[in-house]
């Protein structure tokens, strides 16, 4: 017995390129395959048109990519305003003192300020980043207790070294390999 076949529907992608129907934003591409020319047969101005419009679209796409930091810098470098300075944690009084003494105060600037105003109501982890970021980091002394870094055998290695050093038919030897 035979299957019946069901008369193939056309997807979308076949009725873009028919010209049944318009393409959205990412289907435009479809478009070029309507009528397929190799580029060496293309006119050189229709090649390079392709062509800049192609290096057009690379060149906009790496702008938009961004990494991460990237990013950040240019957040924390913006200049902040009246709005951003009334959402923001800060107590009023170092607010008015950092819009006043530094009318060109950055993100950055702001969030520093924050961290300054909630160490001053007794916040030790905001008063350990200011610590932390002024260079006042206290060092991590190492103790080692009950162990001797330098043993009794290692001292008498060292002197049996130094005493060979110190002999003369060692020196002629080695001067003598050279």
């Amino acid at each position: 017995m035979k299957k019946q076949e069901k008369p193939k529907e056309k997807t979308r992608a076949q009725m873009i390129i028919d010209g049944e129907i318009e393409p959205e934003k990412h289907e435009r591409g479809l478009l070029n395959l309507r009528k397929r020319v190799p580029f060496n047969e293309m006119p050189p101005e229709k090649f390079k048109e392709i062509a800049r419009k192609g290096a057009e679209a690379t060149n906009q796409l790496h702008g938009e990519k961004r990494s991460a930091k990237q990013a950040l810098e240019k957040i924390l470098t913006l200049k902040i305003d009246r709005d951003i300075l009334e959402a923001s944690d800060i107590p009023p009084e170092i607010a008015k003192k950092l819009q006043r003494d530094n009318p060109n105060a950055t993100i950055y600037d702001l969030i520093q300020a924050v961290a300054v105003g909630r160490a001053l109501d007794g916040n030790m982890k905001a008063y350990e980043l200011i610590r932390d970021t002024n260079g006042d980091k206290p060092e991590t002394a190492v103790k080692i207790d009950g162990a001797e870094i330098i043993t009794e055998k290692d001292r008498a290695l060292l002197e049996k070294i130094a005493g060979r050093l110190d002999d003369p038919a060692l020196i002629v030897a080695t001067e003598t390999a050279e």
